[in-house]
């Protein structure tokens, strides 16, 4: 797979049922931006923000969340600070449906220093970004993400490498999985099976507790980002191109200074 090409995005946003757009938010770029980017968040945003302990984990959910709300609102065409959010039964946010008038279908995932925003319209979406670059114990995640089945795949596998593959590989996915469904922690994730020997699948089964076994179709995107990176996106089976575009440029567009 070829490297991906952050594109800075056009003046004037649209979006289709064919598309998927990917926005990168790189935190390391976030600089003279960050006091507008702020001043969108609503109240109840930033008392959440307080409540971080530490202040990379509070400066990272205040850019989320504000390049959130900028992103969106140039789909709609409407002042960001206007957007509200409401939560589905299993917690995954959206849109209210009033201001929803294109239907857009969004999630975000982080990871070190990187934020994810992927974005469609009509077909709920999952995205997942994990960071390797932390000597992570490959033993103890497999018994925490693998069914039964994905471990005795696993250890067949001769290498560290190809171990520490499988295990990312199969965590993004899952996890992508389940946000784009919206059950997110509701289910084990053990009990959703994915094939860690396929670099790419098109179909996801659930375990249930009666030992019943449900295949969803699915269309699983895994996106070339560094070496270090590991990002998966799944979306229902309805045909999408890809652009992936700069989020720190939507800013630079806007003429963002700092005061």
């Amino acid at each position: 797979m070829n490297s991906i090409l952050w594109e800075r995005p056009p003046v004037r946003l649209s979006i289709s049922r064919s598309k998927l757009h990917v926005w990168r938010v790189n935190l390391d770029n976030i600089n003279y931006q960050f006091k507008y980017l702020i001043s969108l968040l609503s109240p109840e945003e930033i008392k959440s923000s307080k409540k971080f302990i530490f202040e990379r984990d509070r400066h990272r959910y205040q850019i989320t969340h504000s390049m959130k709300r900028l992103i969106l609102a140039n789909y709609l065409d409407c002042d960001p600070k206007c957007l509200k959010f409401e939560l589905g039964k299993q917690g995954k946010p959206s849109l209210t449906e009033l201001q929803n008038y294109l239907n857009i279908q969004f999630n975000i995932s982080h990871s070190h220093r990187l934020i994810l925003i992927a974005i469609t319209v009509e077909d709920s979406i999952g995205i997942d970004i994990e960071y390797n670059a932390t000597g992570i114990s490959v033993a103890s995640l497999s018994e925490i993400i693998f069914s039964p089945e994905e471990k005795i795949i696993f250890s067949s596998l001769q290498s560290e490498q190809e171990k520490e593959q499988a295990i990312f590989r199969c965590w993004t996915r899952k996890e992508a999985f389940l946000k784009a469904c919206g059950i997110g922690l509701m289910i084990d994730i053990a009990n959703v099976r994915v094939d860690i020997n396929k670099f790419q699948e098109d179909n996801i089964k659930i375990f249930t507790h009666s030992d019943q076994v449900q295949t969803i179709a699915c269309k699983i995107f895994n996106l070339d980002m560094s070496d270090y990176y590991i990002v998966v996106v799944v979306i229902g089976t309805f045909k999408k191109k890809l652009f992936y575009y700069d989020a720190v440029s939507i800013c630079l567009q806007k003429k963002i200074v700092n005061d």
